[in-house]
């Protein structure tokens, strides 16, 4: 069985880099809403495809998961 055109012709990467980046664009928006738990997640679905994080979303998943952090009550121990 063959790919279909698209795929042979680069279809399929030009696909596969539009759902990394809108995937990363949700990230973004729900870290703008101050979800940082969403944010991480969507981070995290791309790391999951393989995908290395681009330098700066690997910063941002830092400094989500920074502020994740600081929202969790400290434990009574």
């Amino acid at each position: 069985m063959s790919e279909p055109e698209d795929i042979r012709q680069g279809g399929f990467e030009a696909r596969h880099a539009a759902i990394i980046g809108r995937t990363l664009g949700w990230a973004d928006d729900a870290a703008a809403r101050r979800d940082y738990v969403r944010a991480v997640h969507w981070v995290e679905t791309v790391r999951s495809l393989g995908q290395d994080l681009p330098d700066e979303y690997k910063a941002k998943r830092a400094a989500w998961l920074s502020a994740i952090d600081g929202e969790r009550p400290a434990s009574s121990g």
